[in-house]
């Protein structure tokens, strides 16, 4: 901004606010004082929040440690993929500066620290496959995707031994109960759990006790599947179901009675969670277990925590997971079969 004197910012006020005659255009301003016309609307800006005609233009306190050239190779080693994190950045790019300067100015510039996602490893073969199957479902709208029967496994432990849980806690407390996550041999116990939902809300929900193989992924199908379009008022000709490429899916026992049931199965691409809506509503359950209180003690209580928080699954939610399919084949066809957002 160009320096100006107190008498031509009171000249800016005059010409502004006239005591008689019209108000003059910020250009009309400019020209009058020999200034540029964003000089005018600054000066105009600052006096009407300060309320003072004689306020320093200078920068206050001192300069700022990263300059401006620092934050481009900050940023350009973190599009890269060079640097790991903050800390990773600070040691190799910028070591003149602390690791919390080095977050701060990150989370300023739209760069904030996130926790890595996981996800399949995607290979050549996977990726061409996710390109092929996303051009041939990117004209379904959602009433197409609300056809289809989304299914899979999942597992639930006792007590989870993955991922960090915080806790507000004073000195001395680090011991109490409400503070500690129990931790015993093998996770104390699991159960794993077959369902499905459709876009009428969730399925029936079914534990799989000891190994899975073809005939009892086929048994599980002819009662829970079977028995879910029923409660849904769904005839197995009008649903497209949905599931993943494991073995005993593919098994020649399962097809022949899919077939035998006239029930239209969707060609899935290998390590593809990321379209298969289920996964959102495992980690929904998964995530209101973690906060679930009393928590269960053992196998047989957590089974029916499980089946409780299965059950209340909103209708509202799963009709939005629907609606966001469009998306997600978009996301993925955008980023040439790479993974997409779930």
């Amino acid at each position: 901004m160009t320096r100006l004197s107190t008498a031509k910012r009171q000249k800016i006020l005059d010409l502004y606010h006239p005591v008689n005659g019209e108000s003059l255009s910020l250009s009309e301003i400019a020209r009058h004082v020999h200034c540029d016309r964003s000089t005018v609307r600054r000066v105009l800006q600052r006096v009407s929040s300060s309320g003072k005609l004689n306020y320093d233009i200078r920068p206050k306190g001192r300069p700022r440690i990263l300059s401006k050239q620092d934050l481009r190779e900050l940023q350009l080693a973190i599009d890269r993929g060079s640097v790991l994190d903050a800390t990773d950045a600070q040691r190799e790019i910028t070591p003149h500066a602390s690791a919390q300067t080095v977050r701060r100015r990150l989370a300023e510039i739209g760069l904030p620290g996130r926790v890595r996602r996981r996800k399949p490893l995607l290979k050549k073969s996977n990726l061409a496959q996710r390109r092929v199957w996303t051009r041939d479902v990117k004209d379904w709208g959602v009433k197409e995707w609300q056809l289809v029967v989304f299914s899979d496994e999942s597992q639930f432990d006792l007590f989870p031994t993955s991922g960090r849980q915080w806790c507000r806690r004073r000195k001395g407390e680090a011991h109490y109960p409400r503070n500690i996550i129990p931790r015993v041999p093998a996770g104390g116990g699991k159960v794993t759990v077959w369902g499905c939902i459709t876009s009428r809300g969730v399925g029936r929900l079914h534990r799989i006790i000891g190994t899975m193989d073809a005939k009892m992924y086929r048994d599980i199908l002819e009662e829970s599947l079977l028995g879910t379009l029923h409660d849904h008022r769904l005839s197995p000709k009008t649903i497209i179901f949905q599931h993943d490429n494991d073995p005993k899916h593919k098994s020649r026992l399962v097809q022949e009675w899919l077939e035998k049931q006239n029930i239209l199965v969707l060609p899935w691409p290998s390590s593809s969670p990321d379209f298969n809506i289920i996964e959102n509503v495992w980690a929904h359950i998964k995530m209101r277990l973690e906060r679930y209180r009393p928590r269960p003690r053992n196998v047989e209580a957590l089974w029916r925590v499980v089946q409780k928080l299965w059950y209340e699954v909103d209708i509202s939610f799963i009709q939005a997971l629907y609606h966001s399919l469009p998306g997600r084949v978009k996301t993925v066809k955008g980023r040439k079969g790479g993974n997409g957002d779930s």
